[in-house]
């Protein structure tokens, strides 16, 4: 996890929850505190932390949560093991959370428009993915901040900003799109989920309000 002290109204509450977690599966948790990349927005440093995180530890497989995340209570017994067993098909080695969420038993692109434009409609959502500690996948990500940094610098830091240059950019590459799978929105989204819940597009508050109300169920 990525998260300076500007948002400890809620990681107060979103940390101690990912630590139990990983403490229950004998998982180590990383939380990275300083910005990373100088030259690029913040949210930049998240993948670098990836990169630099994979080359230091000898995991199989590495989640990374954004600090707007929260566990249901209920599920801490689920393990990363068993969701890459389940939703990772063979030749994938990345798992992201899909940018939509299912509704009325139907699955809707967060943004309908993008979708449209690039006919692709399952997007990627950056602030929460299993990824295999591979060359492969390191490669992956590299390619990812070069492209921000290069060719794509121009739409690097628009909104979503990592989000635009891996869709529009490290997804285009059919080689490394073969290595990334989606996790069920039914485990992990915005809104009608089972195992993580991402807020996002709400005040700090709000945020808040929301993982203290899971938090006050699980401690």
């Amino acid at each position: 996890m990525l998260a300076t002290e500007h948002i400890d109204i809620y990681t107060q509450y979103s940390i101690p929850m990912w630590e139990k977690y990983c403490k229950m599966h004998g998982y180590n948790f990383f939380h990275y505190s300083e910005k990373i990349l100088e030259d690029m927005a913040f949210t930049w440093s998240r993948i670098q932390m990836m990169i630099d995180h994979q080359k230091k530890s000898s995991a199989d497989y590495i989640m990374m949560v954004d600090a707007d995340t929260l566990i249901y209570h209920n599920m801490y017994d689920l393990q990363v093991s068993e969701i890459v067993n389940r939703h990772m098909k063979p030749g994938q080695q990345i798992l992201f959370q899909k940018d939509g969420s299912d509704r009325f038993g139907l699955y809707f692109s967060h943004n309908f428009k993008l979708s449209y434009d690039l006919k692709r409609w399952v997007l990627p959502n950056a602030g929460f993915n299993i990824m295999a500690n591979t060359e492969e996948v390191r490669n992956f990500l590299q390619t990812w901040i070069d492209l921000g940094r290069g060719r794509l610098k121009h739409i690097a830091d628009i909104h979503p900003r990592t989000q635009n240059v891996l869709i529009r950019g490290v997804l285009q590459d059919p080689e490394l799109d073969k290595l990334v799978g989606y996790l069920p929105s039914k485990l992990v989204s915005k809104r009608n989920t089972k195992f993580v819940q991402h807020l996002s597009a709400m005040s700090k508050e709000k945020i808040a309000s929301r993982i203290k109300a899971e938090f006050d169920k699980t401690f």
